[in-house]
C-alpha cells in the first residue's frame, strides 16, 4: 500500500480513473482520469474520456500533462499507473516521452492517496453517498 508520506512533493504523480460508473454528459457516458500529486493527492488536472474511445485521446493526454508542468513549474520522476487498466496504456507513452519513469500498481496499493478523493467524486458528482 502506498502512502502519500512515502513521496516528495512533486516525486511522483498518479493516474487514475476517478469514477466507478459512467458520468453521462447529455446522452453520453464519460470516464474521468485524473493526474495527481502522489505526496499530497493535489489534483493536477483531468480529462475526460468518451467511454466508446475506451481511452482518452492523445492530445488530451497531452494538454494534461502540460497543465500539471505548468502548476509546478517542474515534471515529476515517474508516473503511477494501476496495472492492466486504459491508465496505463493510455499515458505511458505521454509520461515516458517527458522522461518519467512509468511504475504500475495495483489499484488497491493506491486506496490511501486516491480512495478519499474518489469518494468526493463519488457523492458529489455521481449522486452516490459514501
Amino acid at each position: 500500500m502506498l502512502m502519500p508520506d512515502q513521496f516528495r512533493v512533486n516525486e511522483a504523480w498518479i493516474a487514475v480513473r476517478m469514477n466507478e460508473a459512467f458520468l453521462f454528459v447529455g446522452d453520453e457516458p464519460y470516464d474521468i482520469y485524473v493526474l495527481i500529486n502522489a505526496a499530497s493527492a493535489y489534483v493536477l488536472g483531468h480529462v475526460l474520456s468518451k467511454v466508446v474511445d475506451e481511452a482518452p485521446q492523445e492530445r488530451d493526454i497531452e494538454d494534461l500533462f502540460e497543465t500539471a508542468w505548468a502548476s509546478k513549474r517542474e515534471w515529476a520522476e515517474r508516473l503511477i499507473v494501476p496495472e492492466a487498466s486504459v491508465v496505463e496504456k493510455a499515458f505511458r507513452k505521454k509520461a515516458e516521452d517527458r522522461g518519467l519513469t512509468v511504475e504500475t500498481v495495483e489499484l488497491s496499493d493506491l486506496e490511501v492517496i486516491v480512495g478519499d478523493l474518489k469518494e468526493l467524486f463519488a457523492s458529489s458528482f455521481m449522486g452516490h453517498g459514501a
